[in-house]
């Protein structure tokens, strides 16, 4: 599989934003997309056309929902694949080499339950992957970064900044000392757990120091950060309403296994976040 977009495809109304957010992002980075559509079963051949009674000939969904990204996105190389397997597995062995794996959020009612295919396939997934859920609306011009600074941030920050530069955002990072941070940054909690004065400066000299070397790589990205107080994945969810999008860290198998684990900040903005979320890879 060549680098690139991938994108799942399910031929449901909702998919073709989904196949449009996954276009848009395979044209800024100016890289070929690969439409995917998994099938449960081999399809079927089609009827034999009556020789006195000719029919037009049908056009693949898949096909005609390429035929007009192409006409939307005039330059963008456009692959179309059809294979025989669980949605899950297929995306993950399809996305291995990709930049980014796309996905919509619907599972059953629409809705992306805890069981769902959505769910189950960025857990597999090697490569940066873009949920697509939340109301269309128009560009709100910000991208936020949850970022726990004792984790490898640089993975997650890349992403970031590329996708704030791409799209002419401002990028807002924030982080939740106390919460994500290890102890030997933020110190006791205190009685009322919020930290004390000289954690919360530690904290935001922490943050500021992991910060430090992407303003000068990305100078056209305007840049903040800020520390969270309270519930992180409260305040996330409800920054979901102003930006257009929510980029956070999930964590590859200890043991080496392919896949992440999708913690439960990630969960809930996969279950309740109004943009699109990414969920970059980290050690």
């Amino acid at each position: 599989m060549e680098s690139g977009v991938v994108v799942g495809y399910d031929q449901r109304p909702a998919g073709e934003r989904v196949l449009a957010e996954a276009a848009a992002e395979a044209d800024r980075r100016e890289v070929p997309l690969t439409v995917i559509h998994a099938l449960h079963h081999a399809p079927a051949a089609p009827p034999e056309a009556s020789a006195t009674q000719p029919g037009p000939v049908r056009q693949d969904p898949v096909d005609q929902a390429a035929d007009q990204l192409r006409a939307d996105h005039p330059g963008l190389t456009i692959l179309t694949r059809e294979l025989d397997g669980p949605t899950p597995a297929i995306l993950a062995e399809q996305s291995l080499d990709a930049d980014l794996l796309v996905v919509g959020h619907h599972g059953r009612d629409g809705f992306l339950r805890p069981g769902s295919v959505a769910r189950h396939t960025v857990a597999r997934a090697t490569c940066p992957a873009l949920v697509v859920r939340g109301s269309e609306h128009r560009i709100r011009g910000t991208v936020i970064a949850a970022v726990d600074v004792g984790d490898n941030a640089a993975e997650l920050l890349d992403f970031a900044y590329t996708e704030a530069a791409s799209r002419g955002a401002r990028l807002k990072v924030v982080s939740a000392p106390g919460t994500l941070w290890p102890r030997v940054y933020t110190g006791d909690a205190g009685p009322l757990g919020r930290p004390p004065t000289q954690a919360a400066e530690r904290a935001e000299e922490a943050l500021e120091q992991v910060l430090q070397p992407w303003p000068d790589q990305y100078p056209e990205v305007v840049t903040d950060h800020e520390l969270i107080e309270g519930s992180p994945t409260a305040f996330l969810t409800g920054a979901t309403t102003y930006a257009d999008l929510i980029v956070i860290g999930t964590h590859r198998h200890a043991d080496g296994r392919p896949g992440v684990r999708v913690g439960p900040v990630a969960q809930t903005l996969l279950l309740h976040a109004d943009c699109p979320v990414a969920l970059v890879p980290h050690d």
